[in-house]
């Protein structure tokens, strides 16, 4: 870790280790892959939380750069926005060559970009469709600061949401495309109190300096008005991503003049918006290939050295043909039992 941010991690560690739970942050830095599984739980051992959290700190300041950042991000992504700022003048500018961390190739302003705007992480267990994401990006490419709509639509489970997040996970789209960041809201399907609600939430992130209004909009038709005013005057280069968009009429309410990916089960959702629109179907089957690629990260084995069960599993119960993580894994827990 370079010396200016080992400075400021020095400088207000008292302050970090008073007031953060360290569970949800620890969680987020394995995922950056920056803190093992002994050290999380090492840091669990400790009696107290401060005393966790002092533990925690211990342990990134004997790391590198880029668990400076993947720390500084985790704060911003549980909500310790206070602590984050008093983190960001020590954020350290990354070395290698290609401006990208030496573990993720993800760079640390794409990591201040997409955890500012809420964008998930990658799942543990994550398996690159390049083709799908480079489709996504050369559709996002071409909205060319316009208006317009790129939708990823297939079957439920088939990772619509997942190919989303990688698609923006890419310096060059992000800085040459969407200069102003990128927005995530997760969806869903929504009653008028579940839309108003995601409405007011979204119109709050956008004006976190109360510069527009000071009180939340009433009712669905002012909080669109609100949203627009502020995409137009305020954040006119940014993407906004809706994620699991089941109505039509729930999309109409984001219809504000903006660039906008969203995900769906339906690609005629966007059939009564206006602008251009650019769609890319998301075929359910990955293949044995990429199956028993999936099997081998939830294992932790190397594909060839699957046992014959592996095989079994793909073929008889086509789970991993469709993304059902949840059935996969309790599947392998009574394989593991077996």
């Amino acid at each position: 870790m370079d010396a200016k941010a080992r400075n400021c991690l020095l400088q207000h560690r008292e302050a970090l280790e008073k007031d953060i739970k360290t569970s949800y942050i620890m969680d987020h830095m394995i995922s950056d892959g920056f803190l093992t599984i002994l050290e999380e739980e090492k840091v669990r051992n400790e009696p107290t939380q401060q005393q966790r959290a002092a533990m925690l700190i211990k342990m990134i300041l004997k790391k590198d750069n880029g668990s400076y950042i993947s720390f500084y991000n985790a704060l911003l992504h549980e909500g310790y926005k206070d602590l984050a700022a008093l983190l960001h003048d020590g954020i350290p500018v990354v070395s290698s060559s290609s401006g990208k961390d030496s573990v993720t190739g993800i760079t640390s302003y794409v990591r201040t970009v997409l955890c500012e705007g809420g964008v998930p992480q990658r799942p543990v267990v994550f398996v690159a469709r390049k083709k799908l994401v480079n489709a996504i990006q050369q559709k996002l490419s071409k909205l060319n600061g316009d208006p317009g709509w790129v939708t990823i639509y297939g079957m439920a489970g088939c990772g619509k949401s997942v190919l989303a997040a990688e698609a923006v996970r890419d310096h060059s789209l992000l800085k040459h495309c969407f200069p102003g960041g990128v927005h995530w809201v997760s969806v869903g399907k929504q009653d008028k109190s579940g839309l108003l609600m995601k409405l007011q939430n979204l119109c709050t992130r956008l004006d976190q300096d109360e510069s527009f209004s000071q009180r939340l909009p009433l009712n669905i038709e002012e909080a669109k008005d609100r949203l627009r005013i502020l995409m137009l005057r305020k954040h006119p280069s940014c993407l906004l991503i809706l994620d699991d968009i089941w109505d039509p009429w729930v999309l109409k309410a984001f219809d504000n003049q903006c660039q906008i990916l969203l995900t769906t089960r339906d690609k005629s959702v966007t059939d009564s918006v206006m602008g251009p629109k650019y769609v890319i179907p998301v075929e359910s089957s990955l293949g044995k290939e990429k199956g028993l690629e999936i099997l081998s990260l939830f294992v932790n084995m190397k594909k060839a050295d699957l046992p014959e069960q592996a095989h079994s599993i793909i073929k008889e119960c086509k789970v991993v043909e469709r993304c059902h993580w949840a059935i996969l894994t309790d599947l392998l827990h009574k394989w593991n039992q077996s």
